[in-house]
Formats: C-alpha cells, sequence, structure tokens
C-alpha cells in the first residue's frame, strides 16, 4: 500500500527550508516598523516594537543597535548600554555602537569610559568625520583644553567646513594657555 502522507511530509519540508519560520516574519516585521518609529522620532513606540523583535530573534545585532539607540533617545542610558555591548561582543569595531555607547556614559557623567571609547575610534578610524569632534567634546568636558584642541585641530583637516568644531576651537584658543603642559584651565 503506498503512503500518501510521505510526499506531503517532504513537500512541506521543501517549504519549511524555502520560507522563513513565521516568528521570524514577524520578528523582521517588528525590526522594520520599530526603525521606522525610530526615524520619526517615536521612541517609546519604537522600542515597544523592539522589544517585541529581540523577544523573538535576539541576536539581531542591527536590531540591537537601533534599540539602543532608541534607549539612549529616550533616557534609558543603563539599558542602551547592555544593547550596545551586546552589539559590540560580536562586532567590536561597530562605530555606530560605540558611538551611542559613549553618548550613554557621557549621559551618566562616566566621562573616563567615554572618552576611552572615542579614543578608541580615533584610533580605529582615523579619518572618520565627527569622530575626532565628538573626542574633542568629551575632552573639554573634562577641562583638557589642550587635547580637545588637537582634536578639533584634527576634525578640521578632515572637515574644514566643520561649523561646530570651528567654534569650539575658537571658544577654548581664547582661553588657551601658553604652555601645553598646564592641560586644565579655567573657561
Amino acid at each position: 500500500m503506498f503512503d500518501w502522507l510521505k510526499p506531503k511530509q517532504k513537500d512541506s519540508a521543501a517549504a519549511d527550508r524555502s520560507t522563513p519560520p513565521a516568528s521570524s516574519a514577524r520578528a523582521d516585521l517588528l525590526w522594520r516598523q520599530g526603525s521606522r518609529l525610530l526615524a520619526r522620532r517615536k521612541f517609546e513606540q519604537a522600542i515597544i516594537s523592539m522589544r517585541l523583535a529581540m523577544e523573538l530573534e535576539p541576536s539581531r545585532l542591527d536590531g540591537r543597535l537601533n534599540l539602543g539607540a532608541a534607549l539612549y533617545l529616550s533616557g534609558q542610558l543603563e539599558e542602551a548600554i547592555t544593547h550596545l555591548k551586546y552589539v559590540l561582543a560580536f562586532e567590536p569595531q561597530n562605530t555606530m555602537a560605540m558611538l551611542n555607547l559613549s553618548a550613554c556614559y557621557d549621559g551618566l557623567g562616566k566621562l573616563d569610559e567615554s572618552v576611552a571609547t572615542l579614543e578608541q575610534i580615533v584610533n580605529d578610524r582615523p579619518s572618520w568625520k565627527d569622530a575626532h569632534y565628538n573626542l574633542a567634546v568629551a575632552y573639554y568636558k573634562q577641562k583638557k583644553y589642550q587635547s580637545a584642541l588637537e582634536s578639533l585641530k584634527a576634525e578640521l583637516k578632515l572637515n574644514p567646513d566643520h561649523e561646530a568644531a570651528r567654534t569650539l576651537f575658537q571658544k577654548i584658543s581664547l582661553f588657551a594657555p601658553q604652555d601645553p603642559q598646564k592641560e586644565n584651565f579655567q573657561s
């Protein structure tokens, strides 16, 4: 007797290989929805969508990066750090994750960690625009004005039209000591 179920099982197995599982498709829709909401600056809604997606597909790095950014932008810095560190565990040179991580540290008042993260970006990608500027701002917050000036010079060399870098450079230059050994001076 012929087993009529056997061909159907083979067909369904082939179909299973060609189409993603329903949970993966749903996760993809939720990740995309969250990204659209993030772009529209609807952070809380984006976070809800991305958290649901993460339950279905926790290993999606671009989704975790966007979730970390949304959490940062909504002020949930500690949770943002966990997602950004997750991304960096798999992609240690992910510049966007590092920039967002640095911003989270800055928001928490952990300037040393923020500077260390930015220094790593500048060392790894010295020609990346805005990295030197962000590092200069961090140095400025630490009152390391000479270091800030050096970073601003590097930024302006890469991006001469960077108005914020030019403005900060002029502000610091007005108060810079003549002796470069005197890093911290009052502005």
